[in-house]
């Protein structure tokens, strides 16, 4: 029987793969929401202004590495693609940032073009790699690596945005590379690896998951909008970043000393309050406090991104598609929202009501149409059914310890996780597992958490009818 060490499974091994992810958040924060990388007063002769046209090649550069996906996935074991993807991460941004700044003038709508569907290419790849691992990992701690990473993320851009322009764009320009060389190293990592047997579960709503992606996306891309045009100062992104970084730490807090067995309910459960409680905030609040409705809507957004990472990535394990197809879509779809939201503020921003009340009109219907997205649109029963199980309609005699141990085998456990599982099959509570086995509650709850994450079931229920089957594997959309 193949039994994986415990130490082995306690991953990542090395801390710095905790923070991996948070590189290229940075990258991402300080390219797209300050002026290291975008030009938000010059005029390059494009069609749109340069932040729309750069939100709009990056949902295209989605598309395109989704649809490559086709002949090229896995992407995350092939090495040029890894050498493809730092390149483009890091000419593009060097080359934008040279544009925007002035120091290339001659052609520069072209080249900036060029340069801007570099980085995308490059952004796109980064990111659905990093789904790719996510889906992989046999741990059950992959929501709060997120959350440290998100939490790394904030520190990163605030000691990088202090800097100098000059070395601000060269440390920005490094940050996507040092990500892909953190993935590289995290190929590494166990993997959990499903049966080649049929589990079935219940039909997962993915269309009203993509339309609801999308109105949330709509709501955050106008209120982003707005905020940049009447802020008082150019301080107010920057508090509410603040404020945002603290709510993802506090949240990251939380998971950990909880343990939650499934962790996409902490990461679903914020997104609606925030967001709407942000939104009504920068209706209600002065402009000096501007900054606090902002801050609320980006940790709501940013909880948005981070249930995306691992719901679409639990769906590619379950329905053996290809994580670049589940994650590529729905970050499009989120992509495709800001870009519709922000291009309506463009537009309303130009009606003679504007300046009498017309943005806060608009935002309040932001509020409504994010509040009825995130509860009867789609709904946290409907994210449960991701991991609920419809029973089996073929059941076997073998003793539970059997079955335990070819689960086990198949799974990957660890010989601590068969012990664990084969006390979870005779109805033993976590107490009473504590306990039995001398471990403190923390690490019995990780045990648990790995096993179901391992098996892709999500609570109690899923777990007896894997066990009663003697095996785990693939659900169905």
């Amino acid at each position: 029987m193949k039994v994986v060490d415990d130490k082995a499974a306690n991953l990542p091994t090395k801390p710095y793969r905790l923070l991996g992810l948070g590189f290229w958040q940075a990258w991402w924060m300080l390219a797209m929401c300050t002026d290291t990388v975008l030009s938000f007063d010059s005029d390059l002769g494009l069609v749109l202004r340069p932040a729309l046209f750069v939100l709009l090649l990056t949902a295209l550069g989605y598309l395109v590495v989704t649809l490559l996906s086709k002949w090229f996935s896995p992407f995350l074991m092939k090495n040029h693609f890894l050498w493809i993807t730092a390149l483009c991460a890091v000419l593009g941004t060097l080359a934008m940032a040279a544009i925007a700044h002035g120091a290339i003038l001659a052609i520069s709508p072209y080249l900036y073009t060029v340069a801007a569907i570099i980085l995308s290419i490059g952004n796109a790849l980064l990111l659905i790699m990093w789904g790719e691992l996510w889906s992989a990992l046999s741990t059950g701690r992959v929501g709060r690596h997120l959350l440290v990473s998100y939490v790394f993320a904030f520190v990163l851009y605030f000691c990088v945005y202090g800097l100098p322009l000059e070395w601000r764009i060269i440390i920005t320009a490094l940050l996507p590379a040092l990500s892909v060389l953190i993935l590289t190293s995290a190929r590494k990592e166990p993997r959990r690896q499903p049966s080649s047997l049929v589990f079935d579960f219940e039909p997962f709503p993915v269309a009203r998951l993509i339309v609801a992606i999308i109105i949330v996306s709509v709501a955050y891309g106008f209120s982003q909008a707005v905020i940049a045009t009447i802020a008082v100062s150019e301080d107010t992104t920057v508090k509410g970043f603040i404020l945002a970084g603290a709510g993802i730490a506090a949240l990251a807090l939380n998971i950990i000393i909880t343990a939650p067995q499934l962790e996409p309910l902490s990461f679903f459960r914020p997104i609606v309050p925030a967001l709407t409680g942000g939104l009504i905030l920068m209706v209600l609040m002065q402009s000096d406090f501007l900054f606090v409705g902002g801050g609320l809507v980006i940790l709501g957004i940013y909880c948005l991104d981070m249930l995306i990472m691992l719901v679409s990535t639990d769906m590619a394990f379950r329905t053996r598609l290809p994580v670049a197809l589940t994650v590529g879509l729905t970050i499009f779809a989120a992509r495709c929202g800001t870009l519709v939201g922000t291009f309506a503020f463009d537009v309303a921003s130009g009606h003679a009501a504007w300046g009498a009340g017309l943005p806060q009109q608009l935002l309040l219907v932001c509020a409504l149409v994010a509040l009825l997205a995130g509860t009867i649109l789609f709904s946290e029963t409907d994210l449960l059914k991701l991991y609920r199980s419809r029973g089996l309609a073929v059941r076997q005699s073998a003793p539970a310890l059997e079955r335990c141990q070819r689960i086990s085998s198949i799974c990957g456990l660890t010989a601590r996780e068969l012990e664990v599982l084969v006390l979870l099959s005779s109805g033993r509570s976590v107490p009473f597992i504590c306990q039995e086995l001398s471990i403190a509650q923390g690490t019995a709850k990780h045990h648990v958490s790995n096993i179901y994450r391992k098996l892709g079931v999500g609570d109690r229920q899923g777990l007896y009818d894997v066990i009663e089957r003697g095996s785990a594997g693939k659900g169905a959309l």
